[in-house]
């Protein structure tokens, strides 16, 4: 081989080898992205493994999808003792349509009757029979709660706090609630309150009758529950929103628990316990959490979803078999190009000494 010819080669073999090792660069990096899109694809696993939805105990202690209708509509979960509302990061109660609608129709049409919780749940039940209730008259409802307040006058828990509210009124001339001072009217209130809830606690339903003249069914559950919830607007400051505005694209905001989950998590929730005075019935709220609450918690996805976790198990098997036949590949690309790579360098050094050779016997000729 001459000795251009020899310079010729030595540099196709020396760009070759440069392409080759390029190659081979290339599909380690393209392995070391593999593995990265592996670890990606496991802990997404993991993810799912370890996902933990929002949950309350029902009453045999078993964990039940904690979505704002199984914490706070009529149809809340009976978890213990506890009520809960879920309030903005305004401090404005979230409520459902219905009772953001109904509060805001019975105080704009009950100017004079704004602390009602009783007139407001007859409100809510659409009591036909009590003429303009919808239009602020509740005398009705004042009118039945004497009546049966009458009727049970040996009921001596409520006759011991009618005679303490007399005994306050006799103190003052004419017994007119307008001569008492400022601490014994808050004393009356407390009591009249006390008397209002302890009638109501045991003759709710008589009283409903005795206002619709047993024109409607009376349901002790609703009744109950729409006491509460003005109850809850009121101790909110009045301020409430429907929880139907939050609903988005995907639809109902009120049964979804990764969004409410989600909404808790940033801080535009929060949980609070709905505590009740057992005198008055009013009630105030108490911050809770996951971690104080003994009937909240978080529950791993496989206890509560195991079909989403199938998913993610399939997912993931499927990902790791087309990585691991992009690995072989490339393993085999590799191996073909180190055999190539060896080939090449065996030629290079033949090459070079043939080339190394010549120029010794030339200089040799000339020496």
């Amino acid at each position: 081989m001459g000795m251009a010819a020899s310079q010729a080669r030595l540099l196709t073999i020396t760009a070759r080898m440069h392409d080759v090792e390029y190659q081979a660069q290339s599909i380690q990096n393209a392995k070391i992205q593999l593995a990265t899109q592996s670890d990606q694809v496991y802990n997404e696993y993991l993810e799912a493994m370890d996902a933990t939805s929002l949950t309350i105990k029902d009453t045999f202690g078993n964990p039940v999808v904690a979505n704002f209708n199984n914490l706070c509509s009529i149809n809340a979960v009976e978890s213990g003792m506890n009520k809960y509302a879920i309030k903005t990061d305004r401090d404005e109660l979230v409520v459902p349509a219905s009772i953001k609608d109904g509060y805001e129709d019975f105080i704009y049409g009950n100017p004079e009757n704004k602390n009602d919780p009783y007139a407001f749940a007859f409100f809510m039940m659409n009591m036909e029979s009590i003429n303009n209730l919808e239009d602020g008259d509740v005398a009705a409802v004042r009118k039945a709660e004497a009546a049966v307040s009458a009727k049970h006058a040996d009921d001596k828990s409520l006759t011991s706090i009618q005679e303490s509210m007399d005994a306050i009124l006799a103190k003052v001339d004419e017994g007119d609630y307008n001569n008492l001072n400022e601490e014994q009217k808050k004393k009356y209130d407390e009591l009249e309150k006390s008397l209002q809830y302890k009638l109501y606690q045991k003759y709710a339903e008589e009283v409903y009758t005795e206002a619709t003249m047993g024109d409607e069914d009376f349901n002790q559950t609703e009744f109950d529950y729409y006491v509460r919830m003005f109850r809850e607007i009121q101790a909110a400051g009045g301020s409430c929103v429907s929880i139907s505005v939050y609903d988005g694209p995907s639809g109902d905001a009120a049964n979804d628990s990764d969004w409410l989950k989600n909404m808790i998590g940033s801080g535009k929730f929060s949980i609070d316990i709905v505590n009740q005075n057992k005198k008055t019935g009013e009630v105030s709220f108490g911050a809770t959490s996951v971690a104080s609450d003994t009937y909240l918690g978080e529950t791993a996805t496989s206890t509560v979803d195991k079909q989403a976790l199938a998913k993610a198990e399939a997912k993931y098997e499927n990902e790791t078999r087309k990585i691991n036949q992009k690995d072989k590949k490339f393993d085999m690309d590799l191996s073909k190009l180190e055999t190539e790579r060896t080939a090449l360098t065996t030629e290079y050094d033949s090459v070079k000494k043939v080339i190394n050779d010549n120029i010794e016997r030339t200089f040799g000729i000339f020496s």
